[in-house]
């Protein structure tokens, strides 16, 4: 199982103090939701920002864009050699053309799914895909939990697609992630479980332990 600390969870006037604190310790990349409440009504990171974390850290970087209009984030994110970005399906109308942009920055290209948009509709993109998102609590949602029901929409995501990576996002504790782990998720993002800890880099390799054993 693959772990990536979100960094829209951690306290925003300690955002060094976070990221050095997994300057050693073996991550899947540092995690970065774009909002900029046209998507949801939130806000996160601007570029300035974006550069700061992409000096900060050696950690690769993958971005979730729950924005309306995600084509001009493709270009201006490509500076930071991103390794993963998701978009959203329910904000494009033609995914499979955003999939090829994404990928025309280097970075392997996602789709996210909110919990109430079905899997199905995009099974024509399966050999588009290099990975899926599926939120497994409301995005963004104030105090919102990991809903336990997503966890047979994560293993069909799996069943669906194959060939592309399995990510799950979204109020995931200890035992949650045990359960995406056996419905076949690989990668898991992981915000207040961490950084509602006194260590998020301890509490991690809490994680790691209990699910890769």
């Amino acid at each position: 199982m693959i772990l990536h600390p979100s960094l829209a969870s951690a306290d925003p006037l300690r955002l060094h103090q976070a990221l050095s604190q997994f300057d050693h310790v073996p991550i899947g990349s540092w995690h970065l939701d774009i909002e900029d409440t046209s998507f949801i009504s939130n806000i996160t990171f601007g570029l300035k920002t974006v550069r700061s974390v992409f000096e900060a850290t050696q950690h690769p970087l993958s971005f979730h864009l729950m924005v309306a209009n995600p084509w001009p984030w493709f270009r201006a994110l490509s500076p930071f050699t991103p390794g993963w970005i998701f978009v959203h399906a329910e904000a494009l109308a033609n995914p499979a053309e955003a999939l090829t942009a994404i990928r025309e920055t280097g970075a392997r290209a996602g789709l996210a799914f909110n919990p109430a948009t079905p899997l199905e509709p995009y099974l024509y993109l399966r050999d588009a895909l290099d990975a899926c998102l599926v939120m497994t609590s409301e995005p963004d949602g104030h105090g919102q939990c990991f809903n336990p029901t997503l966890i047979d929409k994560v293993a069909a995501c799996a069943r669906y697609f194959p060939d592309a990576e399995c990510w799950a996002d979204g109020g995931i504790a200890e035992t949650a992630g045990q359960q995406l782990k056996l419905a076949g998720a690989e990668h898991l993002v992981l915000g207040r479980a961490l950084f509602a800890s006194d260590n998020p880099a301890t509490t991690l390799e809490s994680f790691r332990s209990a699910l890769n054993g």
